[in-house]
């Protein structure tokens, strides 16, 4: 009788797991027979899966949720689509009716709100207008984790962020949204940048280059190193990453090392786009994508994203603009040279007077 309620029991616990709540996303990619990358942007979905569509483009993937998880579907088109996994909902991915080009996603209440509120920003004619309509939002939305979305797209990730109006957009959430570890991530950041703490150091991790070496971020301690985060999959960022090699070349590159990071699934993809597109500096590829350690320290969710690196390890500046790139380069490199040529002739003065003894 015993191992009969036993059985009963384990029957029922593995029907109650079988119907847990789902959320389905499906529509054709507008590529046949590609691959699509759905992946986690917060740590509760630490996982990149492809979904692969077929003669036609059509895809369709489902996976287990009970609650709303934040998404990024990567299209062989290099789009990156935002998607919320609601449960027991079934979205569609379409051509944008409204615009008549891009993409909309139909299907659950939070994928909505996101999509409309972002729809008036993007369209919205001035900056002053876009935090009218974001102060409305968080104050009227605080608990809606689509604040996530719209604080890093029109606030945070700008060519010079106002950090002033990046903290009052915050300070308008409900707590369980502000905890959440890109609002900590963003205030930590902030709180760097205003106070005199020193900056981050350089997390150490290892990576695999093109040629199968293992490289580790600690062999970069000599010179100024600049870290790319690109994707051959994102068509921007790896038109960006070539761009940015050209803007390096022209400093002093005996005193520089650059470091590309690819956020790339396919290494065969990542493979042929540094050999067709001649992409300067050291090349590895981390097949965590998003989940990579330096992209989650830092926070970066956009492509390219640039850091440049004391030869102490510590990162010196984030992301700076394509006009800013060279200049702050050239600089630093005359600041450490400096330093480095300071250090040496204070080594070679004392080595003199303690051989004169």
């Amino acid at each position: 009788m015993r191992n009969a309620l036993l059985t009963l029991c384990a029957l029922l616990f593995f029907a109650a797991c079988n119907k847990a709540p789902q959320y389905t996303i499906s529509g054709n990619s507008g590529a046949c027979n590609s691959t699509l990358y759905l992946f986690g942007l917060d740590s509760r979905y630490d996982r990149i899966v492809e979904i692969k569509s077929d003669a036609e483009g059509a895809f369709s993937h489902t996976i287990k949720t009970d609650t709303i998880l934040p998404l990024g579907l990567a299209l062989p088109s290099g789009h990156i689509i935002t998607l919320y996994a609601e449960p027991g909902v079934n979205a569609r991915l379409m051509t944008d009716s409204i615009k008549g080009s891009g993409w909309m996603v139909r299907g659950g209440k939070e994928q909505y709100t996101h999509d409309s509120i972002c729809r008036i920003l993007a369209d919205a004619k001035s900056n002053s207008d876009r935090l009218v309509h974001i102060d409305k939002f968080t104050t009227t939305h605080p608990y809606s984790i689509t604040n996530i979305d719209v604080i890093r797209r029109f606030l945070v990730d700008k060519l010079n962020p106002n950090n002033s109006h990046t903290t009052k957009r915050i300070s308008n959430l409900g707590g369980t949204v502000q905890d959440h570890e890109f609002f900590t991530s963003i205030k930590e950041k902030i709180e760097q940048k205003n106070s005199n703490t020193p900056n981050k150091l350089l997390p150490a991790i290892t990576l695999t280059n093109a040629n199968g070496k293992r490289i580790s971020t600690k062999d970069y301690k000599e010179k100024l190193l600049i870290v790319n985060f690109w994707a051959a999959w994102d068509s921007v960022s790896r038109a960006g990453i070539k761009e940015i090699g050209e803007i390096i070349a022209k400093s002093d590159t005996s005193y520089i090392n650059i470091l590309n990071v690819s956020l790339d699934y396919d290494t065969a993809m990542w493979r042929a786009a540094i050999k067709s597109d001649s992409i300067k500096g050291d090349n590895v590829c981390d097949r965590e994508m998003w989940e990579n350690g330096i992209a989650k320290k830092f926070n970066i969710s956009s492509l390219p994203y640039t850091l440049i690196v004391s030869p102490y390890q510590r990162v010196e500046v984030y992301n700076p603009a394509r006009h800013e790139l060279l200049h702050k380069t050239d600089s630093l490199v005359r600041r450490y040279t400096k330093s480095k040529k300071e250090k040496e002739k204070f080594t070679q003065s004392k080595k003199v007077r303690t051989n004169a003894r």
